[in-house]
């Protein structure tokens, strides 16, 4: 496997995969090969009720995906796997095949690279997006504590290296433009657009919009039970019922860490607020996307 160390400026380094120089998680799965799965998926075959979620890591991808399994589900009840077994980059062809149907699926990939078969079949696709200076400080929280990735860098050097996207599944701004254009290229209604941060405010009407999307119904004590069950709170006291503690650093899972809307206030000096706000502007000039970063906006 193309495994690499990815050096910030610091000199702290970063093992991940490379892949046609993008940049994967190492994962060691027993049995997996991951590079031939990943090189090979453009083949895979889609199904016509097959829902796919997407964003860019840490960004709700998570709590979505145990939300629209509980909407195609009719019944808010958490199923009894991880994410990660649903997960097109961390998956095989043959589990997927093996999966029964309706399949609720999710990536962090770029539009291009899933399959092409989702698209021709006109699968349902969720984009979720998040402030990128709370994806930063999430993403920061993930390297420094996941064994694999085998960092321990500073978050003062980790944030140049996530404004240039040394990390897994590269740049925030490339990954966040390069869906958009994918949502304005396909007829309207092809992918559902949908925020963290509205998810957070408004979550029973963020529920709603989203049955309406999948073409399933919810009533409001379904949209209230699945709200309460889709709580941050909530899902950190249960967390996933297959995590693995030895991934982990003192072995204390960390995929739920606050889940909140502004957090990125505790981490930022006003240097590195300057230094992020003058890429996002220089990144995003073109671009008709606004965010919400608790009190404020870029």
């Amino acid at each position: 496997m193309p495994v690499v160390r990815i050096s910030d400026d610091a000199g702290d380094t970063m093992t991940l995969l490379d892949i046609n120089e993008r940049f994967f998680p190492v994962l060691r799965t027993p049995g997996y090969d991951q590079e031939t799965e990943i090189r090979g998926m453009e083949s895979w075959e889609a199904r016509c009720n097959d829902v796919l979620v997407c964003a860019y890591p840490k960004s709700g991808t998570h709590w979505v995906w145990e939300i629209v399994n509980m909407l195609i589900n009719q019944k808010a009840t958490r199923i009894p796997s991880m994410k990660e077994s649903a997960m097109l980059e961390g998956s095989s062809r043959n589990i997927m095949q093996s999966m029964s149907s309706p399949r609720i699926l999710n990536t962090h990939l770029l539009f291009c690279d899933i399959p092409r078969d989702f698209v021709e079949k006109k699968c349902k696709i969720i984009h979720i997006l998040r402030n990128p200076k709370d994806v930063a400080v999430s993403f920061y929280n993930h390297h420094v504590r996941l064994l694999d990735y085998e960092y321990s860098g500073t978050w003062r050097s980790y944030l140049p290296r996530f404004l240039s996207g040394r990390v897994d599944y590269g740049s925030w701004f490339d990954n966040v433009l390069h869906w958009h254009e994918a949502t304005k290229s396909l007829p309207n209604g092809s992918i559902h657009v949908m925020t963290y941060e509205n998810l957070h405010t408004s979550t029973e009407e963020e529920i709603k919009r989203l049955a309406e999307f999948l073409g399933v119904g919810c009533n409001n004590t379904l949209s209230r039970e699945i709200c309460e069950m889709c709580s941050f709170s909530v899902m950190k006291q249960d967390k996933d019922p297959l995590e693995d503690a030895s991934e982990w650093k003192h072995g204390e899972p960390g995929m739920y860490r606050k889940g909140q809307v502004g957090d990125w206030r505790n981490w930022f000096t006003v240097a590195q607020n300057e230094m992020f706000t003058a890429v996002y502007e220089q990144k995003m000039a073109d671009s008709d996307i606004t965010l919400e970063y608790g009190h404020d906006k870029v």
